[in-house]
């Protein structure tokens, strides 16, 4: 061999050993698995504590999902479709794979968080007290015995499975989780949609690539609540379910496992039904399946876990006297007393501190990911994303133990829910001290180490603000427009694009005190005020007027104003009427499709069209065309709606603030 010859082979062998180095870094020893654990016996639901009798029914099949990376020493995450995931069921679980060489450190237990699989053993444990048979507890048990069973044979298949693959992960993002807190005057008043509050929109996604190019799991997180299909009495998997169902649908060979973040104070807007949080599960599946063909960064780096356990610290408890009077009050209350006297007895003292887990893992600089337990609220992760590098943390609540709502200082100054009455359910003395927030937050950054800490001009993460309510209004009517349409649909759609042309709008009047004032979602799913009426009582009437300038009157005039109908699962009465100038024109009732009337006597048309729902309600925009009605003399149009029946909750809700000209364009080109 001639020196040129030796040259260019010792080059070639170096490139080889080379890239073959760069291939070993990226290859990891990954399995997947799956296992059904959808009770065949009847059991208790979690998450809703009205629900005191045994699940009723089927809706979607609930598993227990686990991926394994790494051979010598793996780490395992295995996600179950509950509603919560307690220390004890979690150690149980450690204690049956320690015999298949992993322990506690190399173990992740996380929850989907669904309202709607069966309770565990030791999950919120003042719900039950007091209100369940033996025979009821007896089950909850034989099926957390179950469920513990799975879980171990999902992590024992997928440590059997593992195979070379690649890990590659992507940042993307969902939208449809929006703050649920409801605050006024700066105090928390109850449930709903606050659009101006924090959320957390960020949808990580880790998928690991067979040698073949196949998806053999996909590993998503979002900050949501799982509670689109609300408290019916029936087994599912809500949102996270249909997403994992989706996914695997997308990806064909992979296993799906989806976890959540800080979402403690986040509710999927909307809900009410099946049919949205299957919507909400393939918004995440196209997201993956977007993220996977165009922004996906590879790992390189075996994962190292770093766990810790640290105190959270509580307000300190009332004393004994305060417990023994607290037994007089019944419920919940009775039974957390009951718990704190029998703490006093054991220990002769109640803790004012809270054990909580904590577990990190470290891919290098590349990716950290950060577990942590309970119901965490949306601001340690805004906080945490804007302290660290977002663009490189991923953060899982509903990790290895459920202490409860974990809340931060905002929450705890405006109180309510997260703050104060949870607690009561966690079996918790007294609601955080103030200071949980720093030391959960410092705990956090000391464990994912320096080098993910956040630059000095680190952009603010483009997650924790949410899109409009409009913005996404629009999007939504578009979709829909663009779904094939039954031709009445399509007739109304194509009337409405010529009433849009010539509609005035303008600020509603209103003109009367017998209705309901009180806010709630509008015809983009924003919280604003409204003016309703309901069917609870007969002749219950809203009235209002609206201002036509004379010299542009025309014998056809289109008027449009923004309102709702709603709750359309109550009882049925003759509906409500519509009066123009003191004349009874249209009834109609509540309905949450586009719908039309006509007068008998041709003179006033209203259609009317959704644009937002949830199960038994609905907003939108009324546009209401009338023929030869002229003002009267104070060139005003007078407009009333009341109520014709009675026994029944269904509303008709008002906008004050009517739309826009804008608005309206806007609305005509998402109709085009």
């Amino acid at each position: 061999m001639n020196s040129i010859s030796y040259k260019i082979a010792l080059q070639l062998f170096i490139s080889l050993v080379f890239l073959n180095s760069i291939a070993g870094a990226s290859t990891f020893s990954v399995g997947v698995s799956k296992v059904d654990v959808t009770p065949d016996m009847p059991v208790l639901l979690a998450g809703y504590g009205g629900r005191l009798t045994e699940h009723e029914g089927v809706d979607t099949s609930l598993w227990a999902r686990a991926m394994v990376i790494g051979d010598k020493k793996p780490i395992a995450i295995v996600v179950l479709d509950n509603c919560g995931i307690s220390q004890i069921v979690t150690d149980r679980l450690v204690k049956r794979l320690a015999k298949h060489g992993l322990n506690a450190d190399q173990l992740v237990v996380a929850a989907t968080h669904t309202h709607n699989a069966p309770t565990l053993i030791g999950y919120a444990p003042i719900v039950w007290k007091g209100r369940t048979t033996k025979e009821q507890d007896d089950r909850v048990e034989s099926y957390t015995r179950l469920v513990i069973e799975k879980m171990e044979q999902a992590v024992v298949d997928a440590l059997a499975k593992r195979e070379p693959m690649s890990l590659e992960w992507a940042l993307g993002r969902a939208t449809f989780g929006g703050n649920r807190r409801i605050i006024s005057s700066g105090n928390w008043v109850g449930f709903g949609f606050q659009r101006n509050a924090p959320v957390d929109h960020s949808l990580p996604v880790l998928f690991a690539k067979d040698s073949k190019g196949n998806i053999r799991a996909v590993w998503a997180n979002y900050a949501c609540h799982c509670t689109t299909v609300g408290s019916r009495n029936r087994i599912g998997g809500d949102w996270a379910g249909y997403a994992n169902a989706w996914i695997e649908n997308e990806f064909g060979k992979a296993v799906s496992l989806m976890t959540i973040g800080c979402g403690a104070d986040i509710g999927p807007q909307p809900s009410g039904s099946l049919a949205i949080a299957e919507n909400h599960g393939k918004a995440i599946a196209e997201e993956a399946k977007r993220l996977f063909a165009h922004k996906t960064i590879k790992l390189t780096q075996m994962p190292s876990v770093i766990t810790r356990s640290i105190s959270l610290p509580l307000m300190k408890p009332k004393p004994r006297d305060y417990w023994e009077k607290q037994l007089q009050s019944g419920g919940f209350h009775h039974q957390l007393a009951k718990a704190m006297l029998a703490r006093l007895d054991t220990n002769g003292e109640i803790s004012d501190e809270v054990n909580y887990p904590l577990s990190v893992w470290k891919f290098g600089n590349e990716l950290a990911i950060v577990f942590l337990a309970g119901e965490v609220v949306v601001d340690y992760s805004v906080r945490l994303k804007r302290e660290l590098d977002w663009s490189r943390v991923w953060i899982n609540g509903w990790a290895n133990d459920m202490p409860g709502y974990i809340p931060s200082r905002r929450i705890l100054l405006e109180g309510g829910y997260e703050a104060d009455f949870s607690q009561v359910y966690y079996e918790q003395p007294s609601r955080y001290a103030s200071s949980v927030e720093d030391k959960l937050v410092n705990a956090v950054k000391e464990m994912v180490g320096l080098e993910f800490r956040s630059k000095p001009d680190q952009e603010p993460a483009p997650f924790h603000k949410p899109p409009s309510g409009e913005e996404l209004m629009l999007v939504r009517l578009s979709n829909w427009v663009a779904d094939s349409r039954s031709k009445d649909e399509k007739d109304l759609i194509k009337k409405i694009r010529k009433l849009v042309k010539s509609a005035q709008v303008s600020e509603v009047n209103i003109k009367s005190d017998a209705h309901e004032e009180t806010e709630w979602n509008n015809y983009s799913g924003d919280f604003v005020h409204r003016s309703f009426i309901r069917q609870q009582t007969a002749d219950m009437e809203v009235k209002w007027d609206v201002p036509i300038i004379l010299n542009q009157y025309d014998s056809t005039h289109v008027y449009v104003f923004t309102g709702g109908l709603g709750w359309q699962s109550e009882p049925e009465t003759r509906g409500f009427l519509l009066s123009v100038q003191h004349e009874e024109k249209i009834e109609f009732d509540v309905t949450k499709k586009l719908s039309h009337w006509v007068s008998n006597d041709g003179t006033v048309e209203m259609i009317y069209l959704p644009t937002w729902e949830s199960g038994v309600d609905s907003g939108g925009f009324f546009f209401v065309s009338l023929i030869n009605i002229p003002p009267n003399n104070k060139g005003v149009l007078e407009f009333s709606v009341r109520s014709l029946g009675n026994g029944s909750r269904r509303w008709f809700a008002l906008d004050t603030k009517g739309p826009s000209l804008n608005q309206i364009r806007k609305l005509a080109q998402a109709l085009d």
